[in-house]
């Protein structure tokens, strides 16, 4: 077997392994989090939200992207990893002391002085992560996603579900979270050291530390750009509006994000593992693949975001109730961002892979200043005015990230308008059918939550179709090959379509 032929199968059971997890885990995630919403209410997510805000930034400076390295090198020592060990030790005891140390002050600075409580009971979740990130690395390094599923799967279950839920129904107040989380960080912790068990010895210096460090720093450095891409728009709410108005907006934004990350936890790591393995200098070969990975996400999973846009109220009135009202019409521009959420979170590993990490920072620091720029000026308005605002700078993030990857792998603009068409005509389809529907309802006299599942296996029943009529009258020929082996694990039903079976053929 070639070594080509070899990566393509690891990396097919890792996306396997990947699906599987991920499908269990959001199944959990989307019951559990209904149910604790359903419990405590917008006011109590809103206090847990702030913590969130705080304790995610803090990680990734206790993870300070040194433990990253151990994907690149091309051997591992044990010197390597304990080095790595050693050094997450000290900057996450470092972070975690800060947090809870800051907790007062953080807390001022939203307005909120219950928030000091939730931010310093959460600080130990800033080292457990730091601790765990060794081993994941390695499991990610090996290309081993079943153990990584299963331990974020496990961990979860016994956080939220076994720990989680009973609590809230006990406390009734935002312990319940802080307790859930910080027993799922010390499951995964555990059960993803029992997967690798690399050596615990201190050791803070090797030959490869200075080369480790400018990986891991450079990183860093990105996805503290990325959080605060991701997450300013939290912190002014978190500042300029109530705690109730906090946890509608993180409810209706999770709701939609929770999926879409759990998505890219999958694909991400598996695209640039084996895209590192790519030889740099077949760009045809990775602007294949890369072009292949938007046409996906525009064909098959942006039009359930968009019918989520459509169906919004609906939605949020059947699953959490009438307390959370507020949060419907913040669903809407949420659920359109998600798209653009995906596409730049699938081009980040491709500029990685390509050996312009750092170009990736330099293109983010004018969308940075503009995100900043926009959402205080929106939350000078309703809470809603952020929340569309954030939604339009997802779309110009992921514009330039893409403008960025097309530059690298020289894709011309005729070709990137090709992979997007199909894609972007079905989230029309499915858009304004989702709408007529609905209208047509209320005519009848049936409401928009009866409506919501004859709706949505219409919308999705539409996509599919759509998607297999137009698959193969619009890829470009360079496309198919990277997107045959997805199209392979489609359902056997879907596989027989004429279409979808000449596509496969070729």
């Amino acid at each position: 077997m070639s070594a080509g032929a070899g990566l393509a199968g690891q990396a097919a059971r890792a996306v396997g392994w990947g699906a599987a997890g991920s499908v269990a885990k959001l199944v959990l995630q989307f019951g559990t989090q209904i149910m604790l919403a359903r419990i405590l209410g917008p006011e109590q997510y809103g206090l847990f939200a702030m913590g969130v805000l705080v304790v995610s930034l803090a990680t990734f400076l206790a993870d300070f992207g040194m433990a990253y390295g151990l994907i690149q090198k091309p051997q591992v020592s044990d010197d390597d990893l304990r080095c790595v060990f050693t050094w997450q030790i000290l900057v996450g005891l470092v972070v975690a002391t800060g947090v809870w140390a800051g907790s007062d002050l953080i807390a001022r600075g939203f307005g909120e002085a219950r928030a000091a409580a939730v931010v310093a009971a959460l600080a130990p979740v800033c080292l457990l992560n730091a601790l765990s990130a060794p081993s994941l690395n390695m499991l990610k390094r090996r290309m081993d996603f079943r153990s990584i599923q299963l331990s974020q799967v496990g961990s979860y279950v016994v956080g939220h579900v076994l720990c989680g839920l009973p609590l809230a129904l006990w406390l009734g107040d935002v312990r319940a979270l802080i307790v859930a989380w910080l027993v799922q960080s010390t499951v995964a912790l555990v059960w993803a050291y029992a997967a690798v068990r690399h050596p615990l010895r201190p050791l803070w210096n090797t030959a490869d530390r200075p080369a480790m460090l400018s990986v891991g720093l450079t990183v860093m450095v990105t996805n503290l750009l990325n959080w605060l891409l991701q997450n300013v728009d939290r912190a002014v709410v978190a500042r300029s509006y109530t705690a109730s108005s906090i946890g509608s907006y993180s409810a209706a934004y999770n709701l939609v994000y929770t999926p879409t990350t759990t998505l890219l936890g999958v694909i991400q790591p598996v695209f640039y593992s084996a895209s590192a393995r790519m030889d740099s200098a077949d760009r045809g070969r990775q602007a294949g693949v890369y072009q292949a990975v938007l046409l996906v996400i525009l064909l098959l999973l942006a039009p359930a975001y968009v019918a989520a846009a459509v169906l919004a109220d609906p939605i949020i009135a059947l699953l959490y109730g009438s307390a959370w009202r507020d949060a419907g019409a913040l669903l809407t521009p949420f659920a359109l961002a998600m798209p653009a959420f995906l596409i730049w979170g699938m081009s980040t590993p491709m500029l990685w892979a390509a050996g312009h990490a750092r170009k990736e920072f330099r293109s983010q620091l004018p969308v940075l200043l503009l995100w900043l720029l926009v959402c205080a000026a929106a939350s000078q308005g309703p809470v809603l005015w952020v929340a569309w605002g954030v939604a339009g700078l997802f779309f110009v993030r992921a514009a330039t990230m893409v403008g960025q990857v097309c530059r690298v792998l020289s894709i011309p603009a005729r070709d990137l308008w090709r992979t997007l068409r199909p894609g972007a005509l079905a989230c029309v389809l499915v858009g304004l059918s989702c709408e007529a529907l609905l209208q047509l309802g209320q005519l009848a006299g049936v409401g928009a939550v009866g409506l919501l599942l004859p709706v949505l296996a219409l919308g999705l029943g539409g996509t599919l179709l759509l998607m297999a009529a137009t698959l193969s009258l619009t890829v470009a020929p360079d496309v198919r090959p990277a997107l045959r082996p997805v199209l392979a694990r489609l359902p056997a039903a879907l596989r027989r379509l004429r279409a979808l079976r000449r596509l496969l053929e070729e």
